[in-house]
């Protein structure tokens, strides 16, 4: 499968704008937008991009301008969200977006111009701004396209497993913070933050969790660490347990090593399975590319993915909103629902339903004799069930954690590692197990959701499990495709913590995520387990103490066992396609 998605010609040369234009919500704040029209069409419909991160920017960072939407016959409204550059009212992430966008959803019902259908698109927060404009709107939207995007703001977005993650949280939220002191026109604290993003290195350390500051630009951070639990305070915005309320056609498109990208596909199988209506429900379409969180291109980290991975959202948002807003027929309609690109062979590959139904979940198992440390010990993977074997022993030191190599991050490569990456130096490091399989004979082609299933036992109350799949070439070059990671505390439950008893040996499923992988012939299939992946997690002290009240000096040394024997077979489950 090539790539299907080429727009059309484009209709209208001629685009007029209108800057800062005021939309009223219904508490009386006035948030502004620029909206771009084609010039000779007297009704046409809207597309509608509500973002924080400055409507004069309007995410060319991954997007056509809008002008260049405008020019297909559709009005392109972009607007500042609330307490964000030039609109009015308090910032305070996630807390107004769906009132909001619903008050803005009813305007633009009465804009000049406007035939009264409506499309949203955008990536990341703008992401959210739609989904929680849809909810409870009704038919007042006609169809969006969310893209990069969350499902839920604890698990997934802030946290995952039970874990704050670190470079992205903290870098997103003093981003954030940086346009809240410019509207204050204070250009000294700017000044500070400015240089703490772009020293974001050591700042990692030097607290944990490092910055707290209730009074600040970024306020909402402190927020954010103090409900390290899955509570009320992030219930009430998450979006999973509201695809009832949401009635809209959506293409969601996602990265394989993007930050949100389990948000997206629960997003899209939410929908599918729970949105409000038959026609919605039949109308849910899922993209996967290779890519990493901006910009999406075909060259991330050490892997070129070729020609067919290059950015090609563009076209394919003009047949999206070609189909539901001007009814025209295009590529869209005898396309499969799950549209992903399969790395390894660098092509895309189409499938009706995610994870693909003929994927076959299959157990690799872990085994060394006691001495898995590093890529230099023992540790091997294969088919075949433990039988009484020693347990490999580690030490995890939060002075000295395992560094992240790529990955699943966002959103500057720089600050928050992402992407394939020789992983290389974290292997050769005797507090990472690394089980490693025998060159394979023939490709092994996997696509759904990989995890990992590990006994594991520590000598302190709480630490985390940090595991990694990795494809491993001839050359011996290592690099990562998912990471997992889990706060041993939240392995029942993500509202209700509990410590471990010391020494005790525990199950632990960890979940490494969704991808679409072959596996070449004379490669070979490898697992990392440490306890560390930092900055992209944070450290954990080992103290059991909430990630708010922790202190430096409550990090202590622990020493942790992996378990897999007959009794206790550790394992890796892979999804594998056929005729693999």
């Amino acid at each position: 499968m090539t790539i299907p998605w080429k727009a059309p010609e484009p209709r209208f040369a001629e685009v007029s704008v209108e800057k800062d234009v005021p939309v009223p919500m219904r508490d009386g704040t006035v948030l502004f937008a620029d909206i771009y029209r084609p010039v000779g069409l007297k009704l046409a419909p809207v597309l509608l991009v509500r973002t924080p991160y400055n409507k004069g920017n309007a995410l060319t960072g991954v997007y056509a301008h809008p002008i260049w939407y405008a020019r297909f016959g559709y009005i392109v409204v972009v607007q500042d969200t609330r307490g964000r550059w030039r609109s009015q009212g308090e910032w305070y992430p996630f807390r107004h977006e769906a009132e909001d966008g619903r008050d803005t959803l009813d305007w633009l019902k009465t804009l000049h111009g406007s035939n009264g259908l409506i499309a949203t698109y955008g990536f990341s927060y703008c992401g959210t701004t739609q989904l929680m404009a849809a909810i409870g709107a009704g038919t007042g939207l006609t169809a969006m396209v969310p893209a990069m995007t969350g499902s839920d703001f604890y698990e997934g977005w802030t946290y995952r497993g039970g874990a704050l993650q670190l470079a992205f949280a903290r870098n997103w939220a003093w981003f954030l913070g940086r346009d809240a002191v410019r509207r204050q026109r204070n250009s000294v604290k700017e000044e500070q933050l400015t240089e703490t993003l772009l020293n974001a290195g050591t700042q990692y350390w030097t607290h944990m969790p490092p910055s707290l500051d209730a009074e600040g630009p970024a306020h909402y951070y402190y927020d954010w660490i103090t409900h390290d639990i899955d509570d009320d305070y992030w219930k009430r915005w998450s979006i999973k347990t509201r695809y009832a309320q949401i009635s809209s056609p959506a293409l969601h498109i996602g990265g394989w090593y993007d930050v949100f990208l389990e948000g997206v596909i629960e997003n899209f199988n939410g929908l599918r399975q729970s949105a409000g209506d038959e026609r919605s429900r039949q109308n849910q379409k899922l993209v996967i590319g290779p890519w990493h969180h901006v910009p999406w291109k075909q060259c991330i980290g050490a892997v070129d993915f070729g020609d067919d991975a290059r950015n090609v959202i563009d076209s394919l948002q003009v047949l999206w909103f070609d189909k539901f807003l001007q009814g025209h027929s295009n590529a869209i309609d005898t396309e499969p629902a799950v549209s992903y690109f399969l790395m390894g062979r660098n092509e895309w590959r189409s499938s009706s339903q995610w994870p693909p139904a003929e994927a076959k979940s299959t157990d690799f198992f872990l085994h060394s004799k006691g001495k898995a440390n590093s890529r230099n010990g023992w540790g091997t993977l294969d088919g075949a069930s433990p039988m009484e074997e020693l347990p490999d022993v580690w030490v995890y030191d939060p002075d000295d954690p395992v560094m992240s190599l790529g990955g699943r991050s966002c959103c500057d490569e720089s600050s928050s590692p992402m992407g394939p990456a020789d992983q290389a130096l974290a292997e050769f490091r005797n507090d990472v197990l690394v089980y490693t399989s025998s060159p394979l004979v023939h490709d092994l082609e996997i696509a759904g959701l990989v995890k990992a299933t590990l006994y594991l036992a520590t000598d302190v109350v709480d630490t985390d499990f940090s595991v990694r799949l990795v494809d491993v070439y001839p050359c011996g070059k290592a690099l990562n495709i998912l990471e997992g990671h889990l706060r041993a505390r939240f392995r029942k439950s993500r509202s209700k913590p509990e410590l471990l008893d010391p020494n005790a040996v525990y199950e632990y499923e960890i979940p490494l995520g969704n991808t679409a992988m072959v596996f070449l012939s004379g490669h070979s299939v490898r697992l990392d387990v440490t306890s560390s992946n930092f900055p992209a997690m944070d450290r954990n002290s080992n103290s059991g103490k909430p990630l708010a009240q922790t202190q430096l000096s409550d990090i202590r040394v622990s020493c942790q066992k992996l378990f897999h024997d007959s009794g206790r077979p550790s394992r890796l489950t892979l999804p594998i396609m056929p005729g693999s």
